[in-house]
């Protein structure tokens, strides 16, 4: 009996050894690179997930670079090119990552190392060319083909909720796998209250219910009152979800501003929301002041979990919700020379 459990624990030591020597380090990633046509260059790393709290420089020298972090599980890394554009690296303790690419051409580069990055190079390489919507189709296979893998979860977050062409069903017959195949993931049981309010705000639909107890303005144009969706029947309206610690939102309040001179200056009116995120009443009303905020303003300083935020399924700031007389939303989103400026220039026609 003492010679077989001797022989297990020796046949575990022996494995644990030869993963430490494969790895270099059980706790650790290492990530490796190396670009041909480039001689010395600085790129740059970070983690959205969190597993660093900075953004680190790389430095490349003979197109190569060599970076390890230490991490507790499963984590995302981005590589950002001096260009700006970005690589997308999944990471687990132990993984040895390996990229190969040219500098002439950084769309095309090659991950190895894990199944993630590998399954990620393939997708990567199969939707060049594509439309969006032949995008989400590819990305709806491989989720649905490789549901246990992390990249799955991303594929899942970064193209199908921040579509907005999928049928609702689709979209939780999707999520409802992903969970089935990783029922511990908290992660992902947290995307319950996005893909709840999926096409909430889809360009045609109805705006939703609201009550707001607004402030009055730091800038002194609006009087604290009750406001609700109905009372802005057959007026314009735009809503726009900001905060000051947010970069892009005193731009998202210039815009504001001006849409409405300019909707003024066509004989139209255009009433606005101004939904601040803070959670500092200092930096909102200085924010206010400056940005000449005179019309409906409201704060609960519950920041995202503003109960109206999260039935919404808002993520990210700047937001805008651009609402026709009709009360159906003409436009919405992040990107406002994207999302709501081609809609705006046809009611200002």
């Amino acid at each position: 009996m003492r010679t077989k459990a001797f022989l297990y624990l020796l046949m575990f030591n022996v494995q644990f050894l030869l993963f430490i020597a494969c790895t270099g380090n059980p706790d650790q990633v290492k990530i490796t690179g190396d670009f041909a046509n480039l001689e010395q260059a600085e790129f740059y790393i970070y983690s959205p997930s969190g597993a660093i709290d900075r953004l680190d420089t790389l430095k490349i020298v003979g197109g190569e670079f060599e970076y390890t972090a230490k991490i507790d599980g499963e984590e995302i890394f981005r590589l950002m090119y001096p260009n700006f554009s970005e690589l997308t690296i999944f990471a687990k303790p132990g993984d040895e990552i390996e990229i190969e690419g040219d500098a002439r051409n950084l769309s095309a580069v090659d991950v190895d190392g894990s199944d993630d990055n590998e399954v990620y190079t393939e997708f990567r390489e199969d939707i060049t060319g594509l439309s969006s919507e032949k995008i989400l189709d590819v990305a709806h296979q491989y989720i649905l083909k490789r549901p246990r893998l992390a990249v799955s979860r991303y594929l899942f977050q970064t193209y199908i909720l921040q579509s907005d062409s999928l049928e609702e069903n689709i979209v939780t017959d999707i999520y409802d796998s992903l969970c089935r195949a990783n029922p511990d993931d908290l992660e992902l049981s947290k995307l319950s209250r996005r893909v709840k309010a999926y096409g909430v705000l889809r360009e045609g639909r109805l705006l939703p219910d609201f009550k707001l107890e607004t402030r009055t303005s730091a800038f002194g144009g609006e009087e604290g009152r009750t406001i609700t969706a109905k009372e802005f029947k057959g007026t314009y309206l735009l809503i726009t979800f900001w905060a000051s610690w947010k970069g892009g939102s005193q731009s998202a309040l210039y815009r504001t501003r001006r849409f409405r001179r300019e909707m003024t200056e066509k004989g139209l009116e255009l009433n606005a929301i101004s939904y601040s995120l803070d959670a500092n009443l200092r930096e909102l009303n200085r924010i206010e002041k400056s940005d000449s905020i005179a019309y409906h303003s409201f704060c609960d300083f519950q920041s995202f979990n503003s109960p109206l935020v999260q039935r919404w399924g808002i993520t990210d700031l700047p937001f805008f919700v651009l609402v026709g007389p009709d009360q159906k939303i003409i436009a919405s989103g992040t990107d406002w020379s994207k999302d709501i400026e081609p809609k705006a220039k046809e009611i200002c026609l």
